[in-house]
């Protein structure tokens, strides 16, 4: 009896040991959110003014660029065996006065979370998806384009939509990667009243800012002007990262955004 007693005590010794070395082995908490995977947040402000009508076919152009960060997204996604990805995309349309459009209703319709997808539809339903987001991207621009006369367009606000707005659509989680496109010729004015880029009261650190398409008329370094007033306004938002890109050969501005994911 001693001897079973013995042979027990050691083996509850042993198991007592073993549980030590194993909960030592552990990860720790930072091991352990290493795991969940990074979280990229593709948000593309739409600045639909009249450079719609003024820059020639503007509308064809803007919808290549946001369908071809729809096809980067899906990329990122299946990277993440669509059951890992917690990625998101989302398009959002600048304030504007005296606009009929229906903004809400579209940037619900032009939004993707795979938070909000069941694992057993996200593989299968990859492609209804992509259709879908085609065709209310291109639903969208016609609804945009209301009149040819530029003077039916107000401008957009792209300040606005940092002030009021962009608190919401930005994820800061730490795990999170934030990217904003911004389709616009580059003007940060807005009206009649040219009221331009102003502070804003949240600040972004977490955020890539890629400008996109911008087009400042060639005449007095209007370029480097109008860059300026983007870059020093970024630094007072608290933005550290960001690339601007002028409007150029389509094919080209795309490897220009392809590349800045690919570095980031």
């Amino acid at each position: 009896m001693k001897r079973f007693k013995t042979i027990r005590i050691m083996e509850t010794m042993c198991l007592i040991i073993l549980a030590f070395q194993f909960g030592c082995n552990l990860p720790d908490q930072k091991e352990r959110s290493r795991r969940i995977n990074v979280k990229h947040n593709y948000i593309v402000l739409l600045d639909l003014s009249d450079r719609l009508i003024v820059q020639e076919n503007q509308p064809e152009r803007d919808k290549e660029i946001i369908k071809e960060l729809y096809r980067i997204y899906e990329e990122r996604v299946r990277r993440n065996l669509y059951i890992k990805s917690r990625d998101e995309i989302k398009v959002v349309i600048a304030p504007q006065k005296g606009s009929q459009l229906r903004r809400e209703e579209f940037e619900d319709r032009l939004y993707v979370n795979m938070d909000n997808i069941k694992n057993v539809y996200r593989k299968p339903k990859e492609d209804v998806r992509r259709a879908a987001f085609y065709s209310n991207v291109d639903t969208l621009y016609e609804k945009a384009v209301f009149s040819r006369n530029p003077k039916s367009y107000q401008g957009a606000d792209i300040w606005k939509y940092f002030y009021e707005d962009l608190k919401v659509d930005y994820v800061s989680d730490t795990l999170a990667e934030n990217y904003l496109f911004i389709l616009t010729d580059g003007y940060p004015i807005v009206g009649k009243t040219k009221v331009k880029l102003k502070e804003v009261k949240n600040k972004f650190p977490d955020l890539y800012i890629v400008l996109v398409e911008a087009a400042p008329r060639e005449r007095d370094m209007e370029w480097d002007r109008i860059m300026a007033i983007w870059e020093d306004w970024f630094e007072e938002v608290g933005v550290k990262g960001y690339t601007l890109i002028k409007r150029g050969a389509i094919s080209k501005e795309l490897e220009q955004i392809r590349n800045v994911l690919r570095e980031s």
